[in-house]
């Protein structure tokens, strides 16, 4: 089958939507609480919180459902859904009701995140599968930055505005629909009994949490720690965010040539560099310190996560690879929601309150993960003399 020329903006189209499709109102969330005074922190909280909520069990049934329906099918309803519950919540006028739209955005990015990764695995193989998993990444991450920045622009207008940054998603429905064939491993096994999974896709789905409890200590106590310490201000939390996307983006582009030229070198480079850019945040003194801490976090988590994609996808026939990136998608966002929670309780265990503790205590678990990668790779030599360490 040709790929046509728009197949791959298509595609990648989708990963700009999924990531941090619940975050991109965050911008808006002081004019919300202004619009609804009687609204609880905790609600306005949950404009943020309780979509990826939705993401995780509606990512799971997609790759039931892609096994049973058309992967364009499912698109389709899923972009209709994130459209539609996006923008609408500038249209509700009560808190109930826009947290309903919320928790339908959730059900729709569900739908299309999974299936992001997996169209890439049944179009792309080999060197070019690689290629694509790192853009997509990348381009996830650039979504992040475009939506946020976007609501907060319109927000200054009104916060109902911000909701508008939803629209973008009209753009990919339109691509798919004229730019996406059915992929053909769909076609095929569409009527089949699928296959088990094997065991080591649970364990990639068990590596993304661990991965995600680490790093989303990051966005979500960055800002903290930068005030605590007297550093910087909000306006430099955003932009030490912004420097960490931005490593990501760069290491996902070139993702693919990383890859083929070191190989599962770059798996361990990339947990050193995560690793070592949060323990670096244990002893900087000054905002640019900071800037190149988080440049280096940045650059190992844009090399971790199309790793941890591709081999999900490698690990699989191409008829399972829905299921297969439907349970690492699904893990990423419940990483996500633990990481408070996990950090949390490790405080009130340790009865410690500084910031810094928690980047300190997160690298350490992530040079401890590259130290055992060290000695899997070594015990897999040994066994397989001849093998190289190309997986």
């Amino acid at each position: 089958m040709s790929k046509s020329s728009f197949l791959k903006p298509t595609i990648l189209s989708l990963s700009f939507l999924s990531i941090l499709s619940g975050a991109a109102v965050s911008p808006a969330l002081g004019r919300i609480q202004q619009a609804f005074p009687e609204a609880s922190p905790l609600a306005i909280q949950m404009i943020l919180t309780l979509t990826p909520l939705f993401i995780i069990p509606f990512s799971l049934l997609t790759g039931r459902f892609s096994l049973i329906f058309r992967k364009r099918h499912i698109l389709f309803v899923g972009l209709i859904i994130y459209l539609l519950a996006g923008v609408g919540a500038g249209f509700m006028n009560n808190m109930t009701m826009i947290l309903a739209m919320r928790a339908l955005l959730g059900v729709g990015t569900g739908l299309i995140s999974a299936l992001s990764l997996s169209l890439i695995a049944d179009f792309y193989h080999g060197d070019e599968r690689s290629n694509t998993m790192g853009q997509s990444s990348a381009v996830a991450t650039m979504g992040g930055i475009v939506l946020t920045l976007l609501s907060g622009w319109l927000a200054l207008f009104s916060w109902r505005f911000a909701f508008g940054a939803y629209l973008v998603s009209l753009i990919a429905l339109i691509m798919v629909y004229f730019f996406l064939p059915e992929p053909p491993i769909s076609r095929q096994y569409l009527s089949t009994k699928p296959g088990k999974l094997p065991l080591g896709v649970f364990g990639m789905g068990f590596l993304t949490i661990l991965l995600m409890i680490v790093f989303y200590l990051i966005p979500t106590q960055i800002a903290l720690f930068i005030q605590n310490t007297g550093i910087g201000d909000a306006g430099q939390s955003g932009i030490s965010i912004a420097t960490m996307n931005l490593a990501a983006f760069i290491v996902g582009l070139a993702f693919g040539r990383i890859r083929k030229l070191l190989k599962s070198l770059s798996t361990l480079i990339g947990l050193v560099f995560l690793g070592g850019g949060l323990i670096a945040l244990n002893f900087v003194l000054s905002f640019p310190a900071v800037l190149v801490s988080l440049f280096f976090a940045g650059m190992g988590i844009g090399s971790l996560m199309p790793t941890i994609f591709l081999a999900t996808a490698n690990l699989v026939p191409d008829e399972l690879n829905g299921p297969a990136l439907s349970i690492t998608n699904s893990s990423l966002y419940l990483g996500q929601f633990i990481s408070p929670l996990f950090f949390s309780a490790l405080a009130s265990l340790f009865n410690y309150q500084d910031v810094k503790v928690n980047f300190f205590a997160g690298g350490m678990l992530t040079l401890l993960a590259a130290l055992i990668f060290i000695v899997w790779i070594w015990v897999r030599k040994r066994q397989t003399p001849s093998e190289t360490t190309s997986s």
